[in-house]
């Protein structure tokens, strides 16, 4: 048996971001002792009360195997804490994943310098166009962008590095066969090129909202700074710089208008004693010294360098901010189509793409739940018998069937023809 898999079923059996781990740490040396203890040891190492001391009294390999070989026949990459090549600079947090599935390049993450970029989903023109500039300008320095890939602030950051044909890390909250949101499927393959995707959640692992904000200490964790640059106060973008303060590293902030909700966070870090960030130049400085081999500040520039709405419409990044014109015509029928007396239709409205009767049941429940002409709020859809985690599974499996369209700030839509 590789001892791969041994680990594989270790991350299987802890869940992230908890104390577990860290705890058999503590009591054991490799996986392989952990899982040949008994459920006593395991109970003394984690405690009585601990909700994993069933999945780690599981013995089964089963489907720890599935995932070893779904790994070895599409090359994802698998690295363990186990491993020499783990970071070191992952393995000093309080909750250090198990593992990290990855695809692309992996950086030696103990050499390079990384930044997080991260922020709101429903960003402004103000904040897109700070997140892009700024972001391609720390990579062509040298630095490496690390994000999630969201919708919103997260991709352009990514789009920006990319675009300075820079180095970028996205950390997703899916497993890493599950592209989330599907429609970042070309930035994905983008990012590979030259730097990597990685995880902790298993492959066929569907996104959801409590993955995310667990997903966020390994983005900066894997950072030497975090740099946020909009939300609003309760924004996820905050879990994020709350990680990088507990790990004694510096958060910066994009200054805004005070008063804008977008604005309310970073304002509210610069308040906390967070640095203000208004060029790549303000971080670099800070971290030159540090890192001589690794950036450059010579690189900067004052101008931006690239048409960073040509760059987005590339990479196909969802970034919409309000003051973009959303408002296109109607879709139509196509004009050609002709009326029983030989004249050419009126043009009629789409009508939406429906799911045929044989589609999965709970799926098209779930698609009756959108309204025909509007979009709504993906929890508006959440009910005692489909939970978030399963909504959005279902929606997942409805948008790549062509049936529904996944739109910022965290609504869906009916697609039409």
């Amino acid at each position: 048996m590789d001892k791969l898999v041994y680990s594989i079923w270790l991350s299987l059996a802890c869940s992230p971001g908890g104390s577990s781990f860290p705890k058999l740490l503590l009591a054991f040396d490799s996986p392989e002792q952990i899982f040949a203890a008994e459920l006593a040891e395991i109970s003394r190492a984690i405690g009585y009360r601990n909700s994993d001391r069933n999945s780690l009294n599981d013995k089964s390999l089963d489907k720890a195997t599935e995932i070893y070989e779904f790994c070895k026949k599409h090359n994802v990459g698998v690295i363990t804490y186990f491993d020499d090549k783990y970071p070191a600079i992952l393995k000093g947090i309080s909750s250090p994943p198990v593992l990290l599935y990855y695809r692309g390049r992996l950086p030696d993450f103990d050499k390079i310098f990384a930044v997080a970029a991260v922020g709101t989903r429903q960003l402004s023109e103000y904040g897109r166009r700070n997140s892009f500039k700024i972001s391609h300008d720390l990579a062509a320095a040298g630095a490496v962008i690390v994000s999630g890939m969201a919708t919103g602030i997260d991709s352009v950051a990514l789009a920006g590095a990319l675009s300075a044909g820079g180095s970028t890390v996205a950390v997703l909250g899916s497993g890493i066969d599950v592209c989330y949101p599907p429609q970042h499927l070309t930035l994905a393959r983008e990012i590979v090129k030259t730097g990597c995707i990685l995880t902790e959640y298993a492959p066929g692992t569907m996104p959801n909202r409590y993955n995310f904000p667990k997903r966020n200490r390994i983005i900066s964790a894997l950072s030497q700074a975090t740099l946020v640059f909009e939300g609003e106060e309760r924004s996820g973008a905050l879990i994020t710089a709350r990680y990088a303060a507990e790990e004694g590293r510096p958060v910066y902030a994009l200054p805004g208008n005070v008063g804008s909700k977008k604005s309310e966070l970073t304002n509210l870090l610069l308040k906390q004693g967070a640095k203000p960030c208004t060029s790549a130049e303000d971080i670099i400085g800070d971290f030159e010294k540090e890192f001589p081999h690794t950036i450059n500040r010579f690189n900067l520039t004052n101008k931006m360098p690239v048409d960073m709405m040509a760059q987005l419409r590339r990479l196909e990044v969802v970034a919409l901010c309000p003051s973009d014109d959303v408002f296109l015509p109607p879709h139509q029928s196509r004009a050609t189509d002709v009326v029983s007396h030989g004249e050419k239709a009126e043009p009629s409205l789409a009508e939406p793409v429906s799911p045929p009767e044989g589609f999965d049941k709970s799926a098209i429940e779930i698609y009756k739940q959108i309204p025909t002409s509007d979009s709504c709020a993906i929890e508006s859809l959440v009910n005692e018998k489909y939970n978030f985690r399963t909504v959005m599974r279902l929606l997942l499996k409805l948008e790549m069937n062509g049936f529904v369209v996944m739109l910022p700030g965290e609504r869906v839509a009916r697609k039409t023809q």
